[in-house]
């Protein structure tokens, strides 16, 4: 009778442990902060995959004051990326078919806040960028 409570005593045992690691297998990721917050945070684009994407003709106006909007808040790690960043931003944006001289003319000013020393080297650029279109 003794053997058989031992034995009735070990699968509960084993069944209460599974139940439990099944419990914070599931359930414990979301109780101490882990899971999908990490696997959602959104992916910051590198300066080339800007560049990249700017220069798709098929993106229309608000995505590109989108990618505007990330290279004002990125401009600092852009520039040590890409040496000519902003150069290479306004040539590329002022020939883009989606884009309207308000963006053009708000991104210009932005980036010569920025780096005031480089205002001949933006007005250059955007003619480059004029004569593209």
């Amino acid at each position: 009778m003794q053997k058989e409570d031992w034995i009735l005593f070990l699968v509960f045992l084993i069944v209460g442990l599974l139940l439990i690691a099944l419990f914070f297998v599931f359930l414990g990721d979301r109780m101490f902060g882990k899971g999908k917050t990490a696997q959602n945070a959104p992916k910051i684009p590198n300066a080339q995959e800007v560049l990249t994407q700017l220069k798709d003709q098929s993106k229309d106006l608000h995505q590109l004051e989108f990618y505007s909007q990330l290279a004002f808040a990125q401009y600092a790690q852009y520039m040590q990326e890409v040496e000519n960043f902003d150069l290479e931003f306004i040539a590329i944006l002022t020939s883009h078919k989606s884009v309207n001289a308000k963006l053009i003319l708000e991104v210009e000013k932005h980036f010569k806040q920025l780096n005031p020393k480089r205002k001949e080297l933006l007005e250059k650029a955007l003619g480059v960028g004029l004569k593209r279109r």
